[in-house]
C-alpha cells in the first residue's frame, strides 16, 4: 500500500470514528432526554436508576428491617426491572404528619426523587391534618417536581375514620394513588392480631401485605404506562403557609450558651416549629421570643427509652431580634435538633 492509499486509509477511519463517536453522543443525548421525560414507572420500564423516598410515623419507619415492605419492595424492583433502586426512608415513630413536611424541607442530600410514599394518620388529631398532610405532598411537588407519590391508608385505623377520608378526597385531587392496607387487611379472611403483634404495627405477616398492596399500586402504573403528576390546585387554603421555609440547625445555626440553653439572632415570622428528642419521663423546653417567654411545650414521655419528636410551637410567632430556647436538663438539651419557620 503506497502513502496515497494509507492517507486515505487513515481519512476513512477517522470519518468512521468521528460517526460513531456522533452516533454514541446522539444516543446519550436521547437517552438522557427520555430519562429527564420519563415517570418513575417509565423509568422502571426504561431501565433507569430510581430513587424513592419514604414519610411517615413508626408505621412507614418499621418497613426497614429484613422483612419489611421497604425492603421487600426494594428487592423486587431491583429483580423485576434489573434497575438499581435506591430508598431512603426519613419516617420517625410518635410523630404526626406536620414532622413529615419539616423532614421533607430539610432532607439536604442532593438525590432527585421518583417516588415519594407517605404514611400517616396513626398519630394524628383529626383538627388540622388535611392541611399538614397536604402541606407535605406540596413540599414533595416544591422539591422533586418530576416526583410520583402514593399515599397509604394505614392498616391501623382498620376502618375509613375521617382522617382516612380525608386522605382518600387530597388523593383524588393530586391524581395520586392509594395504596389501601385497611382494605387488604380486613379482606385477608383473617384476624388482625395475625398480622400485628400489637394492635397497630404490622408484624411480618402484615409487612408483607403493606408490600403486596404498594406493590399492586406500582404494577398497575406501570401497566398504565402513568406519566408525571399534572399540576393541582390546593385543597387548603392555609397550606399556604407552608410555601416558604426555613430551618435553624441547633449545631450551627443556634449558639450554646451553656448546658440547657440555646439562642440565635434572627428575624422571622409564621408558624413556628421545634424539632428535640423526649428523654423518659417530663420534658419542657422553654421557648422565649425577643426575651419574652413565649411558649413553654411540656411533656410527658411514659416510655424508657428517647424519642425524636417534631412539633409546631405556634401557629404564629413573630420574631424581631432573637429566640432562646432553655431546657430542663442537659440531657434533653443535647436531643434538640433545631427549630424552622414556614410562612406564606
Amino acid at each position: 500500500m503506497n502513502k496515497v492509499e494509507e492517507d486515505k486509509k487513515s481519512a476513512e477511519l477517522r470519518a468512521l470514528n468521528k460517526k460513531l463517536y456522533q452516533e454514541e453522543q446522539e444516543k446519550q443525548i436521547a437517552l438522557k432526554q427520555k430519562e429527564a421525560e420519563d415517570s418513575f414507572y417509565q423509568k422502571l420500564v426504561d431501565g433507569f436508576d430510581v430513587n424513592v423516598l419514604v414519610v411517615g410515623d413508626s408505621i412507614a419507619e418499621n418497613g426497614q428491617g429484613e422483612k419489611g415492605r421497604c425492603t421487600l419492595l426494594q428487592n423486587n424492583l431491583r429483580k423485576t426491572y434489573n434497575n438499581r433502586v435506591s430508598f431512603t426512608n426519613v419516617s420517625m415513630g410518635g410523630n404526626a404528619s406536620y414532622a413529615g413536611y419539616v423532614r421533607t424541607m430539610t432532607l439536604n442530600d442532593d438525590v432527585g426523587y421518583d417516588l415519594a410514599i407517605i404514611c400517616y394518620g396513626q398519630n394524628d388529631g383529626a383538627d388540622g391534618f388535611s392541611t399538614n398532610y397536604e402541606s407535605i405532598i406540596r413540599a414533595i411537588r416544591s422539591k422533586y417536581p418530576d416526583c410520583s407519590i402514593i399515599s397509604i391508608l394505614e392498616s391501623s385505623q382498620r376502618e375509613y375514620t375521617e382522617k382516612m377520608t380525608t386522605i382518600q378526597s387530597i388523593c383524588e385531587l393530586y391524581s395520586i394513588p392509594i395504596a389501601d392496607t385497611i382494605d387488604a387487611f380486613n379482606n385477608l379472611g383473617k384476624a388482625y392480631e395475625d398480622l400485628s403483634n400489637d394492635g397497630v404495627h404490622p408484624n411480618d405477616a402484615g409487612q408483607e401485605i403493606y408490600f403486596e398492596t404498594v406493590k399492586e399500586v406500582i404494577d398497575d402504573n406501570v401497566a398504565a404506562s402513568t406519566g408525571k403528576m399534572a399540576e393541582a390546585d390546593v385543597i387548603n387554603a392555609d397550606v399556604h403557609k407552608f410555601d416558604n421555609f426555613v430551618w435553624y440547625d441547633a449545631s450551627s445555626d443556634f449558639v450554646r450558651v451553656d448546658d440547657t440553653t440555646f439562642t440565635i439572632s434572627t428575624n422571622a415570622s409564621g408558624i413556628l416549629g421545634i424539632d428535640y428528642t423526649y428523654e423518659s419521663g417530663d420534658n419542657k423546653a422553654d421557648i422565649y421570643v425577643d426575651g419574652e417567654l413565649f411558649e413553654s411545650p411540656t411533656v410527658t414521655f411514659d416510655y424508657d427509652s428517647s424519642q425524636r419528636h417534631i412539633l409546631v410551637v405556634s401557629d404564629d410567632c413573630t420574631v424581631k431580634n432573637e429566640i432562646k430556647v432553655v431546657f430542663t436538663s442537659k440531657e434533653q438539651a443535647d436531643g434538640f435538633k433545631g427549630m424552622c419557620f414556614s410562612w406564606e
